[in-house]
């Protein structure tokens, strides 16, 4: 049987930084796209050859914000994936992007080239809750961008939400997921909030009365289960879920301890019994 690869591809830019967030991104460093873009192309060139004893069934761009680097990037470096010739034609092929960087013209560029799912960070309904997070998007752009994607062509589309933020009560949660439900996105993330040390919201929140205790999180997660459930969506792990056959097969790989190789600063592999990880530096890593 042959053996299958995982291919992550890290793209660490960012119009600003969310509150919450511990991935390594960085904002205001737009200048560094081309020569970054040049030297991961260049990297996975260096790697064909530990590559060509595979064939790659799934493809992730993850971030940062993939769709702030720019379409036209990002199919120059899947085309340098696919060059190698190990990209099988029925690969998963999955870019996140955020709802004020989708543009239906980029969005049908990256359809024609090949990735055929996106990740949307939707993350709440609530706009106030969305601005209080640093979120760019409101909840009409996220509508917005998941028809522009189905117009592009996109028929496997995964929105993430995130549960227990600062003053989220319940119902709010509710609501989300209802709002969330109207779009049809074939798969669901739900993610609670974990305040990571040296966030910003780990110095604003952290012991606030305005987090929810760990009992209403349960409850708001319990609630997001049984309800995505009624609604046809397949719980396969703890935070995704899926109408059945929709499942990320890139995210199983993880789950199965899978072959992946990663591409970018601070982005992780597990290839046979090697497990590595590059430096969580731009600068250095380019």
């Amino acid at each position: 049987m042959e053996k299958r690869l995982g291919i992550y591809i890290h793209i660490p830019f960012c119009a600003s930084k969310c509150g919450y967030c511990d991935f390594y991104s960085r904002a205001g460093c737009d200048e560094l796209m081309p020569d970054y873009e040049d030297a991961l192309i260049a990297h996975i060139r260096e790697a064909a050859p530990t590559m060509a004893a595979y064939q790659a069934d799934t493809v992730y761009f993850g971030g940062g914000t993939p769709s702030y680097f720019g379409a036209k990037r990002i199919c120059n470096i899947f085309r340098a994936v696919k060059d190698l010739g190990i990209v099988r034609r029925d690969s998963e092929v999955t870019m996140e992007a955020n709802p004020d960087s989708m543009r239906l013209p980029d969005l049908k560029m990256l359809r024609r080239e090949g990735v055929n799912r996106i990740s949307i960070g939707v993350q709440s309904a609530n706009n106030d809750i969305l601005k209080m997070i640093g979120r760019r998007h409101t909840f009409k752009q996220a509508e917005l961008a998941v028809k522009s994607a189905r117009e592009a062509g996109f028929d496997n589309l995964s929105i993430d939400l995130i549960y227990g933020l600062p003053s989220q009560s319940k119902d709010d949660w509710a609501d989300t997921l209802t709002k969330a439900l109207t779009l049809k996105p074939e798969h669901i993330s739900c993610y609670g909030l974990k305040l990571e040390e040296g966030t910003p919201m780990y110095k604003e929140y952290f012991g606030s009365p305005l987090i929810p205790d760990d009992d209403t999180q349960a409850d708001m997660y319990l609630y997001a289960v049984e309800k995505l459930e009624r609604y046809g969506y397949k719980q396969y792990e703890i935070s995704n879920f899926a109408i059945p056959g929709y499942e990320s097969r890139h995210n199983l790989k993880y789950w199965r301890l899978g072959d992946y190789m990663g591409f970018g600063p601070g982005a992780a592999s597990g290839v046979g019994n090697l497990r590595y990880t590059y430096v969580r530096d731009l600068k250095a890593y380019m």
